[in-house]
């Protein structure tokens, strides 16, 4: 089962399990429905109660979590939905991993080893015995062609020559 990391419990909120939860999801309407499965790290499985928000946070209600003491035990937890299949418009950082990267002109750049998710999204390509990030950005991406194969970009002069390590 391939998931998708939807957000991070920070803390509880009140006394019946609710925990203040950072969302990190473009879906949230989908993710957080309620009797949507959340997982864990561990594989463990949620159930979603209820969703609200409280003061610009996110307050989320999980049917296994029904105490403090509970939701004082998930803090700090990621918590994964399934992935599903990528579909016209949106794209899984999974789906990326083998893809070719080339240049507008045609120019091989190397195949996406992984992704990063941190501040920056970034690729990992591996290209000729090396290894070289590439910031994930609109300003760089021509196309993603899922069923070639391929991902076209359009990369700053230089920029292959200053990501390698």
């Amino acid at each position: 089962m391939d998931l998708v990391r939807v957000g991070k419990v920070t803390r509880p909120h009140g006394l019946k399990g609710e925990v203040v939860f950072f969302l990190t999801s473009d879906e949230p309407e989908k993710r957080l429905k309620k009797g949507a499965p959340l997982f864990d790290g561990e594989g463990a499985k949620y159930t979603v109660k209820g969703k609200r928000d409280f003061k610009g946070q996110t307050l989320l209600s999980l049917s296994q979590v029904d105490s403090r003491e509970k939701a004082e035990a998930m803090r700090g937890k990621e918590l994964f939905a399934e992935a599903g299949k990528s579909s016209e418009g949106e794209i899984y950082f999974k789906d990326l991993v083998g893809l070719e990267v080339e240049t507008e002109d045609g120019g091989k750049v190397g195949s996406v080893s992984d992704v990063f998710d941190a501040p920056q999204i970034l690729l990992e390509v591996k290209r000729e015995g090396e290894k070289c990030l590439i910031p994930w950005a609109k300003e760089f991406i021509t196309q993603v062609d899922l069923k070639r194969g391929k991902i076209i970009m359009n990369l700053p002069t230089g920029l292959l020559a200053a990501c390698s390590y």
